[in-house]
């Protein structure tokens, strides 16, 4: 029997995929610090290579494992790669630019510049879609949406205190990297809606495989990277392999998935303005595994950002 899904059923599947993604912070700060003190400095852009790649790969791995028989039947279908490679693409591009941009911003300059993606989905959908033709959905803002795009912006830029911002090379990255984010939610929205989503996330998981492992090939070229059989002992590091694990199941396996499933009932900019919850859970869980401190910014952001999901969903 076929679920009928609802609005109320993929507001709550995206909320719980804020959650998740919450989780990833912590998860991947763990990995990369043991990266850092294996590998060293010289080995960041390796590491970050290597995470991608065992992330997407895994949950290209398990995925068929757990769908019905005969759901990638028409794998071979040329409509479906062109559209899931796009997908991939835009993901891969908003990651490499944001960890790019990390490395000369402080954290909350790139969690400001990186929110702007909520503003950039409400921009950019109606472009899109004078380019591309309707995608089934109206993108007419109302003021409840619109008011809680700018909250959603707001409190994401402090959640983590006022950002301290000078626009230099690795703020541009971030920037593009909130492009980049904008247009996959943008591109999600069209792509699932005329194509079977669970076929499109396993070609958007190949995608990401290939693209992260040409970008790790490229890191391995350089200099004075770490040789590959320096990579073995970090694959086998239980800080490294078990926080990719749980990237990989949950972060992209069962988020990406439900956000193929269900970001489709409602508007990009609707979805936007929720996904921006994100850093509230991001801050509560450095709270509780005591990887930050609580101060009135949390308190001032996260409210923000609640009131401006509130105002959203119900003005």
């Amino acid at each position: 029997m076929r679920l009928q899904s609802t609005p109320l059923r993929a507001t709550l599947s995206l909320l719980f995929i804020t959650i998740i993604w919450g989780w990833t912070f912590s998860w991947m700060k763990t990995a990369l610090n043991t990266a850092d003190l294996l590998l060293g400095p010289a080995g960041e852009m390796t590491a970050q290579a290597l995470f991608l790649t065992a992330r997407f790969a895994l949950a290209a791995l398990v995925l068929p494992l757990l769908v019905p028989t005969g759901t990638f039947s028409n794998l071979a279908a040329g409509a479906l790669w062109r559209d899931g490679i796009w997908l991939s693409l835009l993901l891969l591009a908003g990651f490499f630019l944001q960890l790019f941009g990390l490395a000369g911003v402080t954290p909350p300059v790139s969690a400001f510049l990186t929110s702007l993606y909520v503003v950039f989905t409400a921009l950019l959908a109606p472009l899109i879609e004078k380019l591309l033709g309707p995608s089934g959905v109206r993108h007419r803002l109302t003021r409840g949406v619109s008011l809680g795009i700018l909250l959603a912006t707001f409190g994401a830029t402090y959640i983590g205190g006022p950002p301290q911002i000078s626009l230099g090379i690795h703020e541009l990255l971030t920037i593009l990297s909130a492009i980049a984010f904008a247009l996959h939610i943008l591109f999600t929205d069209r792509i699932t809606r005329r194509q079977p989503p669970l076929v499109i996330t396993e070609i958007t998981f190949i995608g990401a495989t290939a693209g992260s492992l040409g970008v790790l090939v490229i890191a391995l070229a350089q200099p004075q990277a770490p040789t590959p059989h320096a990579l073995l002992p970090l694959l086998r590091h239980p800080d490294f392999w078990q926080p990719l694990a749980y990237t990989s199941v949950l972060g992209s396996l069962l988020a990406i998935t439900l956000m193929n499933l269900f970001q489709r009932e409602m508007p990009p900019a609707r979805a936007a303005v929720l996904y921006a919850l994100e850093p509230v859970w991001a801050a509560l869980i450095a709270l509780a595994t005591g990887l930050a401190s609580a101060d009135i910014w949390l308190l001032v952001g996260g409210t923000a950002l609640l009131a401006g999901n509130l105002l959203a969903e119900f003005w």
